[in-house]
């Protein structure tokens, strides 16, 4: 994290003045269409129908290793049967390897591809397979996302540092950090309200209203040596996100469009405070 110098763009006392925010940078290589996945439409919902790989994937990637001949005939015959397709989607991964972080498993995940019909879907999924997309084709600066990532793990945990509840006295107990009462004797059973000692963080969690501030191509541009701390050198495209985001440095994050439409805002960024390691 950093911050950065800005013109307040907010409905507030400090509007229209120069205000620091507290700002996450965020390296995001570029992700592989690695497949083009068919369903078709059931009464129990959607089925799959079948699979087309790419032939150049990464080689860290690679699952199976389809040849350019049978690609080709696969979606050929899928454009055929278009009447039966019920929808078509993108199987993406992660490329670890052009960030630095090492020989690290890429993750896959399923995205749905535009269009109002089977066939335009097609379309659009076969002019990707194969392809790298880069952050700078779906975001802009000023752009409301979806955080979904998994948060930073503490294991088990009491209750004073898991919900904060107060320390008992200390000449009143044999201990201080168990808690107070956890409920009546009737109902023989303690409430999932009351705070209980058990596993804190590494959970799943979506953080919405996230603002893209600047999508930039350059680490010089918020490190002297372009470099951050705790991280490393800044290899490729970067976004630097309004406010703090879950989890660790080189945990993955996945950014999606809101679910609510928001308005784009373009924010006014004067300086950002460059960050070394």
């Amino acid at each position: 994290m950093t911050r950065v110098i800005m013109v307040d763009d907010s409905e507030s006392l400090t509007k229209g003045q120069e205000v620091s925010k507290a700002v996450t940078i965020v390296e995001t290589p570029p992700v592989f269409v690695y497949s083009v996945v068919f369903y078709e439409a059931t009464p129990f919902g959607l089925r799959r129908m079948g699979e087309v790989v790419a032939t150049n994937a990464p080689k860290e990637a690679q699952r199976v290793k389809p040849s350019a001949k049978k690609t080709k005939r696969i979606i050929e015959d899928f454009e055929k049967r278009a009447s039966e397709i019920g929808e078509v989607r993108v199987l993406l991964c992660t490329q670890p390897r052009k960030s630095g972080v090492g020989n690290k498993t890429p993750d896959f995940f399923e995205v749905a591809i535009g269009g109002k019909t089977a066939t335009e879907q097609l379309a659009a999924a076969a002019a990707l397979l194969g392809k790298e997309v880069k952050v700078s084709d779906v975001f802009k600066d000023g752009v409301i996302v979806d955080a979904i990532a998994v948060t930073t793990g503490y294991g088990w945990q009491g209750v004073v540092k898991r919900f904060g509840v107060a320390l008992n006295p200390r000449k009143a107990t044999k201990s201080r950090r168990h808690g107070g009462s956890i409920g009546p004797e009737r109902q023989a059973k303690v409430s999932y309200r009351v705070p209980r000692a058990g596993q804190m963080g590494f959970h799943r969690r979506t953080e919405r209203v996230k603002r893209v501030m600047r999508v930039l191509h350059d680490g010089h541009e918020v490190s002297e040596t372009g470099a951050i701390a705790h991280y490393g050198l800044l290899r490729g495209d970067f976004v630097i996100m309004e406010g703090s985001l879950p989890g660790p440095s080189k945990r993955l994050i996945v950014f999606r469009k809101p679910l609510r439409h928001f308005a784009e805002k373009k924010p006014d960024i004067k300086l950002v405070i460059k960050q070394n390691a």
